[in-house]
């Protein structure tokens, strides 16, 4: 998943709102843009020349090309879900990868690529993806998407992006082995907030969907170490936390609590000012 840019709106559930970055929070004296421009402000899709974006905007049962809402616990890949790349549009995505005899565990929002990593490598066993709350996403069959990309290099370039994307976050947020699981924490919550936020009931932000379960085994902690990194970040009024959310008094004590050294011409970079 990409960072947004300085200038970036940043899409917090249907619309997406500018940031006055002077102040962590929602612009609000400025009209927020509807969902439907996901397909010019996606991550993923603005890679993309506009004619080829467009074929991906209009759902095509020919080319097999599937736009839909996907409601919370469906199966998007995996034994039940299938093999079909899947754009994420909008939602919260858990994704499974079987490394040995474990798995590792990743939360997945708007511009990310389901199937970015087989793509590449047809011996790769396909992860289990689950909505962890309403999601709407783009699907095409991997073997269509290939068949697109061998005569259009921008959407090849742009499934490379997104894996490069992949590696990089898991530097950046999840290989922080030996930072306090406060940070740790903070750096996950920050980056899911960039790219999977949904509107507040008091504040501009929160998070839904991910259980506390779902962040420790993203960070590989333990459930105690997660509950006691929440209870600080409680505390200290970064987070309020319920079932399955989170909701955000200042987005920038959160990114500021993460110490994480976001790129400079990101929006997270413009406000945590780190």
């Amino acid at each position: 998943m990409a960072f947004w840019k300085r200038n970036e709106p940043l899409q917090v559930g249907s619309r997406f709102y500018e940031i006055d970055t002077s102040t962590g929070q929602i612009d609000r004296d400025k009209e927020p843009a509807r969902l439907n421009t996901a397909f010019e402000r996606n991550p993923f899709m603005r890679e993309l020349p506009v004619d080829l974006r467009a074929v991906f905007q209009e759902t095509d049962q020919d080319l097999r090309i599937i736009s839909r809402e996907r409601p919370r616990q469906e199966e998007l890949r995996g034994p039940e879900g299938g093999t079909d790349v899947h754009i994420i549009l909008r939602g919260c995505v858990a994704e499974r990868t079987p490394v040995g005899a474990s798995t590792t565990l990743r939360i997945l929002g708007s511009g990310a690529v389901l199937g970015c990593m087989e793509f590449f490598d047809e011996k790769m066993a396909t992860p289990t993806a689950v909505c962890l709350n309403d999601t709407w996403t783009i699907s095409v069959p991997m073997d269509r998407m290939r068949a697109m990309a061998e005569t259009a290099p921008a959407l090849m370039k742009a499934i490379g992006i997104s894996v490069t994307d992949r590696i990089e976050a898991t530097e950046r947020i999840y290989n922080r082995h030996n930072l306090k699981a406060v940070k740790r924490l903070a750096g996950l919550l920050g980056h899911l907030v960039m790219h999977c936020a949904v509107p507040g009931r008091k504040y501009d932000f929160r998070l839904e969907g991910p259980s506390q379960s779902d962040l420790a085994d993203a960070l590989g902690l333990s459930i105690a170490s997660v509950e006691s990194a929440m209870k600080v970040l409680r505390k200290a009024d970064i987070v309020i936390s319920g079932y399955r959310s989170y909701e955000f008094p200042s987005l920038r004590r959160l990114l500021e609590a993460s110490e994480m050294a976001f790129p400079p011409e990101s929006l997270a970079g413009a406000l945590a000012k780190i």
